[in-house]
């Protein structure tokens, strides 16, 4: 059988418009860059395969058509819109694995197969190496799960993780073990009067309460009582008036305070102005006493006329007549002058005397000497204002003690009313302070008792006036209502465990909880017999999948050296020698592919670029030709080559066109034009068989 792409059409596929061509067999499809040759790779991979995954992200892009030939009798057209796929025809004609759709394509230089680390994976090489091995589908986890795969039967039963059929089979001994509880607690709980001892404790307890209920009704009304009785000592004396006392207490002794101070600095100003009356009087007599006083003339008047005179010779000596009658005019004036003062001085001495008197007194009494007025008019003005501070003072304190007098009388009123007896003003404060310890006192025992009535929690329409012969005592109540508590929450328990006992049976019976005991009973050991059932047959199954797992596990040695036979042939390693003109053997060491020169092993995934591209693109040819033998398919390359050396290059497209010379279809889409041209002179082997299209 030989599978060809014969023709090609797309509208609207990226940058492409409208394209259609028929193929050949050796195709290159060339394309400058994002001109739309990678969107066409993906364009073939969604028409023509189902699971798209296997490449990565496809573009969803554009419309058209692929028509295939070597399916069927005539050709056959498939589009991204197709139900069946290429998967659908050799997998179910020809056996052939699902992967062998990730040899045919290359999408966008991807080299790998597979999109992993190293390019190809274990899976994929066992697909097509050793088929779809039956081991793996009997093993696969859809049909042996991971769980049962690393479980193991031991002594005491399965040991599998708590997963998967491990939750089922653990499961389904505890739905075991519960229904077997549930019929312990059938046998050791389900009795019809487990409740009556405790409901008769109940009523004794209450019947006791009740007892103690009248006794604390009588001692609310002992109690309300003795509030009463407190009220009345506190109404006698309010606590309104006695603040008002307290508050005029306090400002009489603030006032008093005030007056002492005030009398004090009366006092001081009348000392201060004890002179002001004679001070007053003086000072117009002194200022009439000085202004009218002449003093005695000096000898200076005597010299000046002395010397006057002697000019008055000296000049009518030297014939100067003029100067020597101004000398004696001058000497006559001095003399008159000295007579008319001494004349004066003689009227005034009776008024020096009594001024003299004056200062006299002035120093007795301000211990200051009186020079002038102005000495004798500072000291009765500094008088003057002592004298008017005084006066203000005395106003003042005659106020205050009008104040005094009224706060004495009202302080003293009210004490000796409450006292029943007269007070002394020395005792007034701790009078005050005594019957406010008093109030107090009485306050606190009446809070106090008010306090115990409201512990009680009676009111006033149940107290009780006769006494019942019992007395209430809080720790005896507490006690008694202690215990009715726990006997009532015991049998709410004992009827709960019952009740819910009845629904637990029920929920797992799934009957109605209304369902009478015994059939109840019933229906729960019919329920366990089918979890015993249901778990044998679980356990049977996770056995078998431990047992099939562990025989599988032992035979994979079988199938391993099957795969590295595969590896070992020459259809798969001759692409590989001639590609890479280095590489000889390859191995599978576990889930690594290793390959080998002869010398040494290397990783796949150590390999460079072009080196990844020659053995991808071997292994491709190898593996497809193991596959399909005599038959043929198609290689789309996109860009396969873009990464290996010029040289190289040559080899790897002469090898594509010795396969297409035995059948394959060759189509290669690059933008690179070295690689472009290396098919246009190879594909003239082809002659008509090498087409070439530009979708630049």
């Amino acid at each position: 059988m030989a599978v060809k792409i014969e023709k090609i059409s797309v509208k609207n596929l990226g940058p492409i418009k409208d394209l259609s061509i028929s193929l050949g067999p050796v195709n290159l499809i060339y394309s400058g860059n994002e001109s739309g040759k990678s969107f066409l790779a993906e364009f073939i991979i969604r028409s023509l395969f189902k699971n798209t995954d296997r490449w990565g992200y496809v573009r969803e892009d554009g419309k058209g058509m692929i028509t295939i030939s070597g399916l069927e009798a005539g050709p056959t057209e498939f589009s991204p819109a197709t139900k069946k796929k290429l998967e659908d025809y050799w997998v179910g004609v020809k056996g052939l694995p699902p992967s062998l759709a990730k040899l045919l394509i290359v999408k966008g230089g991807q080299a790998e197969i597979e999109n992993t680390e190293t390019g190809i994976s274990r899976t994929i090489i066992k697909d097509i190496l050793s088929g779809i091995s039956l081991l793996d589908r009997i093993d696969s986890d859809d049909n042996i799960s991971r769980t049962i795969k690393e479980a193991n039967i031991g002594s005491e039963g399965i040991n599998i993780a708590h997963r998967g059929e491990g939750n089922t089979y653990y499961n389904s001994k505890e739905k075991i073990a519960a229904i077997e509880r549930l019929l312990i607690e059938v046998e050791t709980k389900y009795a019809e009067g487990m409740v009556k001892s405790s409901e008769m404790e109940e009523k004794r307890l209450q019947d006791g309460i009740e007892i103690l209920n009248k006794a604390k009704r009588h001692l609310a009304y002992t109690i309300s009582e003795e509030i009463k009785k407190l009220e009345t000592g506190l109404n006698k004396i309010s606590e309104d008036e006695l603040s008002q006392v307290e508050s005029n207490l306090a400002l009489f002794w603030n006032k008093g305070g005030t007056f002492k101070g005030l009398e004090k600095e009366y006092k001081s100003m009348q000392e201060g102005s004890k002179d002001f009356d004679w001070l007053q009087n003086a000072l117009p007599i002194y200022r009439s006493l000085t202004m009218g006083t002449t003093e005695k003339p000096g000898k200076a008047l005597l010299w000046i006329s002395g010397s006057l005179s002697a000019l008055t010779v000296f000049l009518i000596l030297f014939a100067q007549k003029f100067l020597s009658i101004l000398s004696f005019l001058a000497a006559v004036a001095v003399i008159a002058m000295y007579i008319k003062k001494f004349y004066e001085a003689l009227r005034s001495a009776g008024q020096n005397k009594e001024l003299d008197n004056i200062k006299k007194e002035f120093k007795a009494r301000t211990g200051n000497d009186l020079s002038d007025i102005a000495s004798l008019e500072t000291i009765l003005k500094e008088q003057e204002r002592s004298n008017s501070k005084s006066e203000v003072l005395k106003r003042q304190i005659g106020d205050l003690e009008r104040e005094l007098q009224d706060l004495r009388f009202y302080i003293k009123q009210r004490l000796d009313s409450w006292a029943e007896d007269e007070t002394e003003e020395t005792v007034w404060e701790k009078s005050v302070k005594d019957l406010k310890e008093k109030n107090r006192s009485l306050n606190k025992q009446r809070e106090d008792e008010k306090r115990k009535l409201d512990k009680l929690g009676i009111g006033e329409t149940d107290y009780l006036h006769e006494h019942t012969g019992t007395e209430f005592r809080q720790d005896a109540a507490e006690k008694i209502v202690s215990e009715l508590r726990d006997i009532q929450e015991k049998k709410r328990a004992q009827e709960d465990q019952l009740g819910n006992l009845k629904l637990r049976i029920s929920q797992e019976t799934k009957d109605d909880i209304s369902i009478n005991w015994d059939e109840l009973i019933e229906n729960l050991r019919k329920k366990r017999e089918d979890a015993q059932t249901e778990s044998r047959k679980t356990t049977s199954q996770i056995a078998a999948g431990i047992i099939v797992h562990k025989i599988i596990s032992e035979l994979r040695g079988e199938e391993d050296a099957k795969i590295q036979e595969g590896l070992d042939s020459d259809v798969v390693l001759k692409p590989l020698k001639e590609l890479t003109q280095r590489y000889n053997r390859l191995e599978l060491d576990g889930d690594n592919l290793l390959i080998s020169d002869g010398y040494s092993n290397f990783n796949i995934k150590d390999l460079s670029t072009g080196a990844l591209e020659q053995v991808m693109l071997a292994l491709r040819i190898g593996f497809s030709s193991k596959l399909l033998k005599q038959d043929t398919l198609f290689l789309v390359l996109d860009d396969a080559f873009q990464h290996s050396d010029w040289p190289r290059r040559e080899i790897l497209v002469k090898q594509l066109l010795d396969i297409a010379k035995k059948g394959w279809q060759i189509i290669y889409l690059t933008m690179d034009d070295h690689i472009k041209g290396l098919f246009d002179q190879a594909g003239k082997e082809f002659k008509g068989g090498y087409k070439t299209f530009n979708i630049i």
